[in-house]
């Protein structure tokens, strides 16, 4: 049937507000992707054709970054430059009642209508938010056809958030990226419609009233002030995110504040110290000062274990679940108290130790950053009635190594099947987003506690995003699909695959290495279960092939890594397959015909790390085998055989040990494009490393980004090839054979 008859014939279908799991939007029906999908599409299944002769005739202010955004996103997006020597125009203006029934009131200025014809584009915001999302939208629906220009669909298209707040997280406790690196996020996150960051930023800030907390190299006042203007003018809030009072290690593992740790742990502050308190807000209002223009503050209060644990704070009452609620509920009141003098709207985590009878005593005004479905109906309610409302959490990481569990998958996770983050995003949302709960807004959190690069969270951005605008719509599906062609540029639906490869080689690598007691750390001071629980730290590693040793005329070895690793073995040939392929379509996409090149390289760095464990295992298979030959050799008195098989498995260790590093270094210069050196010194100041005393994150464990390697430096291969290397010049000079060259 002909393209244009069967889109004729599916028009009935084609205009609607929402689209169910596994049926595609409108757009996608035409060959055009949005993210976030809009609310209302009414197409007539024809397309539209612009080419450079089209000009732009805008209504609105002098130097508006709409506009601004219209002609750079043209440029650098389509390659397309507006002689504006024809009588085609993009209008752009702003008319309050463009979109006059659908968004909240909090959301209306954000409403645009797209209407795309012909001879005329029409870009009308309700405020300036809206024309902005418009232009975004008209950028990211813009099709090159060749030797006859640009396509749109025509049509109009109607649009509005369904919640006001749509937060990304930059958790940036384990690295520091470059500024020039956080601009382009926040052109991305505005090209996603995103209008709310939580930086996370703990010690990259210099913290003037206390500079000691603040990293060699950390980021100044004068540049996140900066920072906090390129977001503003393109409607994004970059929200300060200070981990208090719990997760201050990068405060507390100084000298100059040990003595205000709760119970001599750096993990947590004692809520009973003035000066505690004091410091606190000390840095609040550095930030503050860094982020001017900016509403909200988000104090954390992220994981409060032991709130009132202090002897300071049994002075004043035992401690116990009913008073650690009390004490967290005092420090929330104090600091949502100091920050409203200060015009800030205080967002945290309102979670464990607050007990449900004291949600009543929580202040007007808060806002809990953290609401997912597993809330309890009590929990839910008594927000409601104390008028708190709340942000959808969604984690699209936590502490998975190299990369997200984006998908569900049958491949296990700590012994079980993943359950994707994407489709988990789009039924939370879904649900509280329509449910009894009052939700403003999304949170998109991404945590850097296992050290995955920022690049790898945009998937998961964009998917939290795109829920917090239309929750009803698309499928987690067409999502995925829509993301691949507005992040890389059209057509490049086979990263899906690439992206799932990746996230399996991830848990292939992390499932098949032992957990080990790590004795040569620190025990932790305990667990969310309780102060001494649980405090043995676990160390990653491999279990390498035994060496071999003589006996009685004979070479003792045996299959020991073989069968340990029999099931990974398995598996591996098939993991190596893929990854191969990965690797090679990423090569290909690499360049300029590839939107976010960069991005490409970061994945071809994980691929390369993932094949280099892979084949790591298949080689130390491999050794194992020639150490059975050599055994086998020798039983036979066949002495040269015997040798050659020995120098075999030496040679293919130092094979893995120099493959390892060709490539660590790729992957090192690859990532620090966009951040700089992990523990880095600066200007004479040495960064100080202190081990959380609760919290043992992969990426804490080294100051330096080699905090990666640890697990395959665990195996231990170096001294393992060089006790090799002994065993076989005392083989081969006791039985008069000439030592070979190693």
């Amino acid at each position: 049937m002909p393209r244009m008859l069967l889109l004729l014939l599916l028009m009935p279908i084609l205009t609607h507000p929402a689209a169910a799991r596994g049926v595609a939007t409108d757009l996608r029906l035409l060959g055009y992707s949005l993210i976030p999908s809009p609310q209302q599409t009414q197409l007539s299944g024809r397309e539209i054709y612009l080419d450079a002769s089209w000009q732009v005739a805008s209504e609105l202010v002098p130097n508006h970054v709409a506009r601004r955004r219209l002609e750079e996103g043209l440029r650098t997006l389509h390659g397309l430059e507006l002689s504006g020597q024809g009588k085609n125009r993009i209008l752009l203006r702003i008319q309050k009642d463009a979109v006059p029934s659908g968004p909240r009131d909090e959301a209306r200025p954000q409403a645009y209508a797209l209407r795309l014809a012909p001879q005329r584009i029409e870009v009308v915001g309700n405020g300036d938010p809206g024309v902005f999302y418009g232009v975004q939208s008209l950028l990211q629906l813009l099709r090159s056809r060749g030797g006859r220009g640009w396509s749109l669909p025509e049509g109009t298209i109607t649009d509005w958030p369904s919640l006001e707040l749509r937060f990304l997280h930059w958790d940036t406790k384990h690295h520091q990226d470059r500024l020039e690196t956080l601009r382009r996020f926040i052109d991305w996150a505005a090209f996603f419609k995103a209008n709310a960051i939580g930086f996370e930023i703990e010690d990259k800030y210099e913290y003037p009233r206390h500079p000691v907390i603040g990293a060699p190299g950390a980021f100044t006042k004068s540049e996140i002030q900066q920072l906090t203007a390129y977001a503003l003018e393109r409607y994004i809030q970059l929200v300060p995110q200070i981990q208090s009072p719990a997760h201050m290690a990068y405060v507390l593992k100084h000298e100059e504040f040990r003595h205000l740790q709760a119970d001599r742990s750096n993990y947590q502050a004692c809520l009973c110290s003035e000066e505690a308190l004091r410091l606190m807000q000390d840095m609040y209002q550095d930030m503050i000062e860094a982020t001017p223009g900016v509403e909200y503050f988000h104090v954390s209060t992220d994981e409060v274990y032991f709130a009132g644990i202090c002897p300071q704070c049994q002075v004043k009452r035992p401690y116990n679940n009913e008073n650690r609620s009390l004490a967290w509920l005092e420090f929330v009141q104090r600091m949502h108290a100091w920050l409203a003098e200060r015009n800030r709207k205080m967002l945290c985590w309102v979670e464990y130790p607050l007990l449900t009878e004291h949600i009543q005593q929580l202040p007007k005004g808060l806002i809990n950053g953290v609401i997912t479905l597993g809330n309890d109906d009590r929990w839910v309610e008594g927000f409601k009635e104390r008028s708190i409302p709340s942000l959808i959490y969604s984690s699209q990481q936590g502490s998975e190594l190299l990369f997200p569990n984006y998908f569900s998958s049958d491949v296990l996770y700590r012994e079980r099947p993943i359950r994707g983050s994407l489709d988990q995003a789009a039924i939370t949302i879904r649900n509280l987003s329509n449910g009894p709960a009052v939700t403003i807004g999304t949170y998109a959190a991404a945590w850097d506690d296992s050290g995955l690069h920022n690049e790898l969270f945009w998937l998961g951005w964009a998917t939290v995003t795109q829920y917090g605008w239309s929750a009803d719509s698309p499928s987690p599906e067409q999502s995925v699909a829509d993301f691949m062609d507005v992040f890389y540029g059209p057509g490049n639906q086979d990263l899906i695959e690439i992206y799932r490869t990746l996230m399996e080689g991830a848990r292939f690598y992390e499932e098949n290495l032992d957990q080990v007691p790590a004795t040569r750390l620190k025990p932790t001071y305990g667990s969310w279960a309780g102060k001494g629980r649980d405090t043995t730290r676990i160390d990653l590693t491999l279990e390498p092939p035994p060496l071999p040793f003589s006996y009685d005329e004979t070479l003792v070895s045996g299959t020991r890594f073989t069968q340990r690793y029999a099931r990974a073995l398995e598996q591996a040939g098939d993991v190596r397959r893929r990854l191969e392929l990965a690797i090679g379509t990423l090569q290909g996409k690499l360049g300029p015909q590839t939107r976010n090149p960069y991005n490409v390289e970061v994945l071809l760095s994980i691929a390369g790390f993932e094949k280099h464990f892979v084949d790591m295992l298949l080689d130390l298979a491999q050794v194992e085998r020639s150490l059975r030959n050599a055994s086998h050799a020798l039983s036979e008195e066949k002495q040269s055989e015997t040798l050659g098989a020995l120098v075999r498995a030496h040679q293919i260790v130092r094979g893995i040990l120099a493959e390892r590093a060709a490539m660590w270094e790729n992957l090192k210069t690859v990532w620090e494009k966009s951040r700089f050196e992990k523990g880095r010194s600066v200007a004479g100041r040495q960064f100080v490393h202190v081990l959380d005393d609760l919290k043992d994150h992969h990426a804490d464990r080294r100051p330096g980004l080699d905090y990666m390697l640890e697990p395959l430096e665990n195996i231990g291969l170096e001294k393992w090839n060089s006790e090799l290397a002994a065993f076989i010049r005392t083989f081969a000079q006791s039985r008069g054979l000439g030592v070979p060259k190693m």
